[in-house]
């Protein structure tokens, strides 16, 4: 009797945990999308908070995964402490790891890999492996290392921002923000001091040069944040379904995973349009 007492605790703890660490990985998720639509030039620590949180999220999304699917091939036996930690913090490995699991078990939905998806994984995958999470340190402290290597922020905008804009702007558009940019420049030029700094480094000295970086960064948000919820409407799918599959296999270790996922289970033009984003809603 105590025995199976004690069994049931431990079950009853690895599905807590199990549900902790999901709500934990879905809020991060959606954290980092909601900060993602904040990010411009003149309010750049938004993009270092959603570089954390969707690194964070993604990872932890990612071993969850990779947990279950052993739970589930292994009888409910979970991998040791030792075992587990190999898996590190490399985004792209563990995303390229869970999306082998989507196709194994014939799941609905796949990674992304547009050449913007791989983008945002390569960003996001050097800032958790702290390749450029301390990039602004490391260059007041002299790390020779720098040379090598961009800000996070510099970093997003040459690889996910550009081609964005390069992607989705249609001249007509250009010609509309480049005239405006000048509209708003001869109106305020002569009484402006302008002293600011764009994502990719260079000096926004003037009224036009402001005006013109501020509509490159309205135009991208929705796009960036939509290339962002498609890959974490891939995770979110692959843990419903095996969550689903658990269910099916009598793992009553194993919570119901799709109620923290619900809200990336989304269609593209949502994902543009809305801008706050938390698995409690509101």
């Amino acid at each position: 009797m105590r025995e199976r007492a004690r069994n049931l605790n431990t079950m009853n703890g690895i599905f807590q945990a199990i549900a902790r660490e999901a709500a934990l990985a879905a809020e991060h998720l959606a954290i980092g999308i909601s900060a993602l639509g904040k990010c411009n030039y003149a309010q750049q620590s938004y993009y270092y908070q959603s570089f954390f949180a969707l690194s964070l999220g993604f990872e932890r999304c990612a071993k969850i995964s990779l947990l279950i699917d052993y739970a589930l091939e292994h009888n409910g036996s979970f991998p040791s402490n030792k075992i587990f930690r190999q898996y590190g913090h490399n985004i792209r490995n563990l995303l390229e790891l869970t999306d082998v699991i989507a196709e194994r078990r014939n799941f609905r939905q796949r990674l992304p890999k547009s050449s913007i998806h791989n983008a945002i994984v390569d960003v996001l995958t050097n800032f958790a492996t702290n390749i450029t999470r301390y990039y602004n340190i490391e260059f007041v402290t002299g790390d020779p290392n720098i040379i090598q290597r961009k800000d996070a922020v510099e970093d997003w905008f040459e690889k996910v921002i550009t081609p964005i804009i390069n992607t989705h702007r249609s001249p007509r558009q250009r010609q509309r923000h480049e005239h405006n940019a000048q509209l708003a420049n001869d109106l305020s030029e002569p009484i402006a001091l302008v002293r600011h700094y764009a994502e990719d480094g260079n000096e926004l000295n003037t009224p036009y040069k402001a005006s013109l970086q501020t509509a490159i960064d309205n135009f991208a948000i929705p796009y960036s944040r939509m290339y962002v919820m498609q890959i974490a409407r891939f995770i979110g799918n692959t843990l419903s379904e095996l969550g689903d599959e658990s269910m099916r296999c009598q793992l009553n270790t194993i919570p119901c995973l799709s109620e923290f996922f619900a809200i990336f289970n989304n269609p593209d033009a949502y994902f543009k349009r809305r801008k706050t984003w938390s698995i409690y809603g509101g």
